[in-house]
């Protein structure tokens, strides 16, 4: 396994009453072409808060105006939750109107779109192509082309995203959690893989039927000595698997056969032992934070507190102040 690069996440916020200025800064942020619809003396403003997290990004953009703007063919998938206002799309078929709650893809990388936007807010999350796929078949990417078939999620799958874009948007408010690697790697498989669950798609998952024979001790050993010496590093259920040289699938059973656990309850119990030793030997004015320590190894203070009191029967504070 190649260890992912993660590079610092970069936040961008910006508010203007002046058209020109928004057009060229949305542009750059979205590659979308904007058109004003409205008036040059018509009073509007327009506002971006943006974190992008190098392998997703994600967005609270309002444009209190009506416009009309077009969205080429990308690579990357453009995942949108209306929050207020209503936008109407026409990508050369039937036209489509998104009011408050509707989830729906923004720009289908197999065609170009125009849109109009009335008094619109939206949270909008991006996703690479070749993550969705990673997520969606379990496996690294094939050549095998797939494509969504349809441009707004399901009642259900609308419900999930709509939980899960606003937990991660929260998660990573504050500067601590949101420069975790191991906070946002995760984050970003589970973007990933509510959008694929969300949305009707061609790709089938790949089947293996030699993954229950796969599933034996030696399959464990690997990836638990794989996840014992890495667990500073993002992983993925497919990176341990590729590690122990079967399916995700394979390594899934093999953990619950054997140890009746999933291998990520194991890396966290890793990285959790981790962060307890890091507690342990902290001194006295070195800096070092309970929120830091459970950031660093890619826990939710909350969450940390939880798994921590459990395993060890004391607060993380308790073991830092001692």
């Amino acid at each position: 396994m190649t260890a992912r690069t993660t590079t610092a996440p970069r936040r961008t916020q910006f508010a203007t009453s002046d058209p020109g200025e928004a057009r060229e800064l949305i542009d750059s942020l979205f590659g979308g072409r904007l058109q004003l619809k409205a008036s040059p003396d018509t009073r509007w403003e327009a506002s971006v808060k943006m974190l992008d997290a190098g392998a997703f990004s994600i967005s609270d953009v309002t444009v209190p105006a009506d416009l009309t703007f077009d969205l080429a063919g990308q690579d990357d998938v453009l995942v949108s939750v209306v929050l207020a206002g209503a936008i109407g799309y026409d990508r050369g078929h039937e036209l489509e109107r998104y009011v408050p709650g509707d989830v729906f893809i923004a720009n289908d990388p197999d065609t170009r779109a125009v849109a109009d936007s009335h008094e619109a807010r939206t949270l909008s999350v991006t996703l690479p192509r070749s993550l969705l796929t990673d997520v969606a078949r379990g496996t690294p990417t094939t050549n095998e082309p797939w494509r969504f078939t349809a441009t707004q999620a399901t009642p259900g799958g609308a419900a999930r995203w709509r939980h899960v874009a606003r937990f991660v948007d929260d998660l990573l408010a504050g500067p601590e959690t949101a420069a975790s690697p191991l906070l946002l790697g995760p984050a970003g498989r589970l973007l990933a893989a509510t959008a694929v669950t969300a949305f009707p798609h061609t790709l089938q998952p790949a089947q293996a039927p030699a993954d229950r024979v796969d599933a034996h001790p030696g399959t464990l050993r690997r990836a638990v000595a794989y996840i014992e010496a890495n667990p500073d590093l993002d992983l993925s259920v497919a990176d341990i698997a590729r590690a122990a040289c079967v399916t995700p699938r394979a390594v899934q059973l093999a953990f619950r056969r054997h140890l009746g656990t999933t291998p990520t309850a194991y890396l966290r119990r890793a990285r959790l032992a981790e962060a307890h030793r890091q507690l342990r030997d902290a001194t006295s004015g070195d800096g070092v934070t309970v929120t830091a320590v459970a950031a660093r190894w890619g826990f939710t203070p909350s969450r940390f507190t939880e798994h921590y009191r459990a395993a060890y029967g004391v607060l993380p504070s308790h073991t830092l102040r001692t």
